[in-house]
């Protein structure tokens, strides 16, 4: 079984050597390495191709995205396993033995397999995903035939299978055209609920990456720009229908609805036109508070705004 570790990057100059060292030191090591340089300005590209030389992949692109930056390492992979590691991050020594084991042992169903994450700080090593998440397992590796709800899919908290700590079929990938659609936040969200909708997941007890959250990172990190991000709305209401059209269970449906409104809520704070997209609200059924929020929307981004601004009185008196 060949492995692909893919490491998207922008002017992460300062931190990547970290992350590729941490896949050259593997107890197994990996079959190819592929950097894909989303435009840094930095000398990333430079810095990786006189340290490292030709063992090293580097394909540059103009800055489209992490979104964009993964599906072009995707495709220049040749490995059946992708394995993704961010820039500013590392992998534990056993980390591809651990997957490759796990591999061998779990049924061709299983498209992604994942262990545990650790989240480390300026001060310390901080909790585990598993343990924010009380996810525990008993079984190496542990099955998971329908992840899509046996794990939690909330955007506002970490989930148990983090993508840079995971283990991914490349023609799973392929065949779903996961990061096609060049969101520069959260994708990692929505390739999550693509590969669940329907495939089974693994899962295995160990800590294979860390997964850095100091404050040098702070400028420059997706993470803390969230609640600025439209992507992160997008993404959601992507995953949320993607999971809906897969099961047609209510509860996804109803996700999608309040994902498609949080979206059209943050347009009209920004002044973008919402008409269109707030009646996707509609694609599974129709509610009362659907109904209501169409029309409010058919009245334009000013009404939100006058909204809003009422909300924000009535909260300061």
């Amino acid at each position: 079984m060949k492995v692909s570790a893919l490491i998207p990057t922008y002017n992460r100059r300062a931190f990547i050597f970290r992350a590729i060292d941490s896949v050259l030191t593997q107890t197994v090591p990996v079959d190819e390495i592929i950097v894909v340089d989303d435009g840094s300005t930095d000398g990333t590209q430079e810095a990786i191709r006189s340290h490292y030389g030709a063992c090293i992949k580097v394909f540059r692109q103009e800055n489209m995205g992490v979104s964009v930056a993964r599906r072009r390492a995707i495709e220049e992979a040749h490995g059946e396993w992708i394995a993704f590691l961010d820039s500013d991050d590392e992998w534990l020594p056993e980390r591809n033995a651990a997957f490759l084991r796990a591999a061998s042992l779990v049924p061709k169903l299983v498209a992604l397999i994942f262990g545990n994450t650790r989240f480390v700080t300026d001060q310390s090593e901080g909790n585990t995903v598993f343990d924010e998440n009380g996810f525990m397992i008993d079984r190496d590796p542990y099955l998971l035939n329908d992840p899509l709800t046996e794990l939690v899919w909330d955007m506002g908290r970490s989930r148990p299978c983090v993508l840079q700590s995971s283990f991914i079929r490349r023609s799973v990938l392929m065949d779903i055209g996961c990061f096609a659609e060049g969101l520069r936040h959260s994708e990692d969200f929505l390739a999550g609920l693509q590969i669940a909708s329907g495939h089974s997941f693994a899962a295995i007890p160990f800590e294979v990456t860390r997964l850095y959250r100091t404050l040098a990172l702070n400028e420059s990190s997706l993470e803390l720009t969230w609640d600025r991000n439209e992507d992160h709305r997008r993404a959601a209401m992507l995953g949320y229908a993607y999971a809906a059209r897969t099961t047609s269970a209510k509860p996804w449906r109803a996700l999608h609805e309040d994902a498609v409104r949080s979206l059209c809520k943050w347009r009209a704070q920004n002044g973008l036109p919402i008409r269109r997209l707030a009646r996707d609200q509609f694609e599974f059924g129709v509610s009362a508070r659907s109904v209501l929020f169409f029309c409010g929307a058919m009245l334009g981004p000013r009404f939100f705004r006058a909204g809003f601004a009422i909300k924000r009185r009535l909260r300061a008196l």
